[in-house]
């Protein structure tokens, strides 16, 4: 379902925002530029094979649009709802889906400067659409761990999006690490439950209220990580092995 921007307007215009909604409208366009349908997988085949990876390289990255878009609508309608918690955790998944984008990048980036074999792309893509720590599927992968996704994302948004040194700059490990701060029941999380009464000593809770400016705000990460995702998107295709006709 698409995103209802004259309700995101009003929300932001409440906290003082209203300026920045056509960003959020645009990089929401971009996502929604590169939707495929479908994504044509061979069955079986070797591993490592040029056509293989390509096409399961670009099936994964569909995935991943999929999931990104989701949730960054579903951040938007949280802020919209005036649901901190929920508007938080689903920027974090956003910036985890754009780690992941990144990763496949950095994969495929490797592989086509000749610094990782063919059928290791293969197996980490396969591992990136299938890994799962569910034990009562037999044989699964285990999946690729989260902060090592950020730190290869980072280095292909560094050498890729910002033409800098692939270890200058850590926007969505950073990030990320804020993000959870917020997300986990701390110090940054709690205190959007209450506030606080000096004089009276005691906490008031903020059961009804909406959000804060202050926390409001955190909506703008979503502008961090979305636009890089469109970004690496159309970076993979300049990685994408060439099939052999």
């Amino acid at each position: 379902m698409a995103i209802d921007f004259d309700l995101v307007n009003e929300a932001f215009t409440k906290h003082g925002m209203s300026s920045e909604v056509q960003e959020f409208r645009d990089t929401y366009d971009g996502l929604i530029a590169r939707i495929n349908s479908e994504c044509a997988v061979p069955p079986g085949g070797e591993r490592g094979d040029a056509g293989r990876v390509r096409a399961y390289a670009v099936a994964l990255r569909q995935v991943l649009l999929h999931r990104s878009i989701m949730l960054f609508e579903g951040a938007l309608r949280a802020s919209v709802d005036e649901n901190a918690y929920v508007m938080v955790l689903a920027i974090r998944a956003q910036f985890e889906t754009t780690a992941a984008l990144g990763y496949l990048h950095n994969r495929l980036n490797s592989l086509n400067c000749g610094n990782l074999k063919a059928a290791k792309v293969d197996e980490d893509i396969m591992t990136q659409l299938l890994g799962t720590k569910d034990t009562y599927i037999r044989g699964a992968m285990p999946p690729k761990q989260i902060l090592s996704m950020l730190e290869y994302a980072d280095e292909s948004v560094n050498r890729r999006v910002l033409g800098s040194d692939p270890r200058q700059y850590a926007m969505l490990s950073k990030s990320y690490d804020f993000l959870c701060e917020f997300a986990h029941p701390n110090f940054h999380s709690n205190k959007v439950a209450f506030d606080l009464d000096k004089v009276g000593q005691r906490f008031v809770l903020r059961h009804g209220k909406g959000m804060r400016d202050e926390e409001f705000r955190v909506v703008n990460y979503l502008l961090v990580s979305a636009p890089l995702h469109v970004a690496l998107h159309d970076a993979i295709d300049e990685v994408l092995p060439i099939e052999m006709l």
